[in-house]
């Protein structure tokens, strides 16, 4: 018997940067799933019954903190089943760019679910998995989420489904720079000066989001998303932590500059080497063109972690 799951990495909108302990944010944010258009952009998990416990990420053992907190949705999912499971689990990214705990996360997550028959509800996937990535929900919920606090306890929901943005056209531009890892800018991001502000600043921005998102004005959804990115990445930089290095900020600028001639075109940046370019599908091939001189992956919004 085994059980294997999918789930798609992601990409902040409103970004998710310093959490507390159990991976807990201090504030609100906003996601997207992300895949290429084939769906080759993906992280695959498999559980199965074992002699000794065995936790393989691309064949090798788990080590360091991430891989201590991705035992611990192990951990967790074998104690609600009440049965003393040894399990071989086995996880492999397929070309994500960026960071992979998300959807790691999300998958390991569905796939024990499926595994042990717990038949968790989404809010108790949601839980367990966030104790790996602190960022898991929009991997497992899919499409456009929302992550929000209840007294200081997450929750997460869709904002929109991925078929509901088809019309959205996103281009992935890799660039050869050393990654700095996603733990290290939490870690410091939370000592910038202005980060209490940030917080206030990050409310406002997901409440003018939700109501162009009402209004169907997706672009300045996507103002809203090149904004913050801007501030965040300000703030890394003032630390030390340049994530948006030459190459890739001489590539915003230009994005910037192709929005003054008409072309409706913004950028985002999460904690890898990648900046995304997105834009409505009325621009699609004039992006297409511009975009010629770079090595790009197209991509569209993905759907939820599932079984298969």
């Amino acid at each position: 018997m085994a059980s294997k799951a999918v789930a798609f990495p992601g990409l902040p909108v409103i970004y998710a940067e310093g959490y507390r302990e159990n991976r807990v944010s201090f504030h609100g944010h906003i996601s997207l799933a992300l895949t290429d258009v084939r769906e080759s952009i993906r992280t695959e998990t498999s559980v199965e019954d074992s002699e000794e416990n065995v936790f393989l990420v691309e064949g090798k053992r788990l080590e360091g903190e991430r891989g201590r907190d991705m035992l611990k949705i192990r951990d967790l999912m074998i104690g609600k089943s009440g049965i003393d499971k040894r399990l071989k689990i086995a996880s492999k990214n397929y070309g994500i760019l960026t960071g992979s705990s998300d959807s790691g996360a999300a998958a390991l997550a569905v796939a024990l679910n499926e595994f042990l028959g717990l038949k968790l509800h989404a809010g108790e996937l949601h839980a367990i998995a966030r104790q790996g990535s602190e960022t898991a929900y929009r991997s497992l919920v899919g499409g456009l989420s929302e992550y929000y606090l209840i007294g200081g306890v997450p929750h997460a929901r869709s904002l929109l489904h991925a078929e509901e943005l088809k019309d959205l056209s996103i281009f992935a531009v890799p660039f050869d720079y050393p990654r700095i890892s996603a733990d290290v800018l939490h870690a410091n991001v939370v000592k910038h000066p202005q980060y209490k502000r940030r917080m206030t600043d990050v409310e406002n921005r997901i409440h003018g989001f939700k109501s162009h998102l009402i209004e169907r004005d997706f672009s300045g959804c996507l103002q809203l998303m090149e904004d913050d990115a801007r501030q965040v990445h300000g703030m890394f930089q003032d630390l030390g932590l340049t994530v948006r290095k030459e190459g890739m900020k001489g590539l915003c600028d230009k994005v910037e500059a192709w929005r003054k001639t008409g072309v409706e075109c913004y950028w985002n940046v999460a904690g890898g080497s990648v900046v995304y370019v997105m834009a409505l599908r009325g621009f699609r091939r004039e992006l297409q063109k511009r975009l010629q001189a770079y090595k790009t992956i197209e991509c569209k919004t993905a759907g939820p972690a599932k079984v298969f």
